[in-house]
């Protein structure tokens, strides 16, 4: 049996709920275990195991429930020296994330509705959820929490520096909770029991037979340009942050006014993605609403991330965009909306080094990319979708490679 205990620290506020994600916020073992077999599944395994089959090699690490008899994982996760929990709940205004912020882009679905009657605003629904954040309620800066994770292998010792790599990888590019996709709850890994980097880490991974298999999976990227091309840099991890908002919001963002051809001066720039992705999928929304458009007219945003609803500010009917549809369900129940989700393959993460540089990372996760020839459903009306926007954005000059 091996052990190794690696201490982690959160970089980014993290919404990491448990059983009560609306009132309490806590760092578990479980989720972390999940999300070391997210990377190894993402990363294809390790090369040591080869010609084992990938499922294989899943089953002997983190267990299996298939076949008639079950088979328990031989790695356990421990957390130690951690937070207990946080009671702090953050909407979209106590988390600093409002409408038309670069925090609010990425931190949306914590908008809580509010009503304004006879000049004074109420609150109809609150959407915060508990967190651990960079300030107390007060507004009083404090610091994120830390905490060791206790690895204990029960496997052959032959692979414990793979089982040590994956920890290296998570602790390096992975997050916790909820949008951790997007920016937050991002972690740091510093004295862990392996001197692995993390190019060494990666380099376990895939086909033994290709050296940088892993780059065929994902493909890390740091912008070194904001919008429209301004050189960036980063003294701490919410200029990280901002980075990346701006960013994202560079190509999927319809826009306003100054987006569009008829836009007064300065004309251009606009959004990079505007004219034709964002754009063309904000007119695929409008002609859904008036019965109108074909199945073979191509959309781009579902490759970015699904479900999505489109709201119209000049009434149109809403939209929501969604991975399947249930004919029968639809005919049953007026108000279906259809189902289903694809997560984004597009992960945004803020980066701390060995030497306490920050850098804003986007990662492709071409492992889990929209699949060829699937279509999305508008209201029940099927598209195409294109895989255009994300090569584009994937190929943008202001991301260099990274490491």
């Amino acid at each position: 049996m091996k052990t190794a205990t690696f201490h982690l620290e959160l970089i980014t506020p993290c919404f990491c709920g448990g059983a009560e994600p609306e009132k309490q916020a806590e760092i578990r073992a479980p989720s972390i275990r999940g999300q070391l077999r997210w990377w190894f599944r993402t990363l294809g395994g390790f090369k040591s195991l080869a010609p084992m089959s990938f499922r294989d090699q899943e089953a002997l690490i983190f267990g299996s429930t298939a076949g008639d008899q079950g088979r328990a994982g031989k790695l356990i996760v421990r957390i130690k020296n951690g937070p207990a929990h946080s009671n702090a709940t953050r909407d979209d205004r106590e988390f600093h994330a409002e409408v038309g912020t670069d925090r609010g882009y990425l931190a949306f679905p914590l908008r809580s509705k509010r009503k304004r009657e006879n000049g004074v605003e109420r609150l109809v629904e609150y959407k915060g959820k508990a967190a651990f954040d960079w300030e107390d309620g007060k507004g009083t800066a404090v610091q994120l929490p830390a905490f060791d994770l206790q690895l204990i292998w029960r496997g052959d010792a032959a692979i414990w520096s793979d089982i040590q790599a994956l920890v290296v990888v998570f602790g390096n590019l992975g997050a916790l909770g909820f949008r951790s996709r997007r920016a937050l709850g991002a972690l740091h890994i510093t004295g862990h029991a392996a001197p692995q980097d993390l190019s060494a880490a990666l380099a376990r991974f895939g086909d033994p037979a290709n050296v940088n298999d892993w780059q065929k999976r994902i493909v890390i990227k740091k912008v070194t340009a904001s919008p429209p091309s301004q050189p960036v840099s980063h003294a701490n991890a919410n200029d990280c942050i901002v980075t990346l908002a701006r960013w994202l919001k560079d190509w999927r963002s319809h826009g306003r006014t100054v987006d569009h051809a008829n836009a007064r001066p300065p004309n251009p720039p606009h959004n990079s993605g505007f004219d034709p992705y964002a754009k063309n999928d904000h007119d695929r929304g409008v002609d859904v609403g008036r019965q109108k458009g074909q199945p073979n007219n191509p959309t781009y945003r579902p490759a970015l991330g699904l479900p999505i609803i489109q709201f119209f500010s000049s009434g149109k009917p809403q939209v929501d965009w969604n991975e399947s549809w249930d004919t029968g369900k639809a005919r049953r129940n007026r108000n279906y909306k259809g189902e289903g989700r694809f997560a984004s393959p597009v992960l945004l993460r803020p980066y701390k080094d060995a030497q306490g540089n920050w850098h804003a990372l986007v990662i492709f996760v071409d492992a889990h990319k929209w699949p060829d020839g699937k279509q999305v459903y508008l209201n029940g009306q099927p598209r195409q979708v294109s895989l255009e926007l994300y090569e584009k954005m994937k190929a943008d000059t202001r991301l260099k490679p990274f490491p």
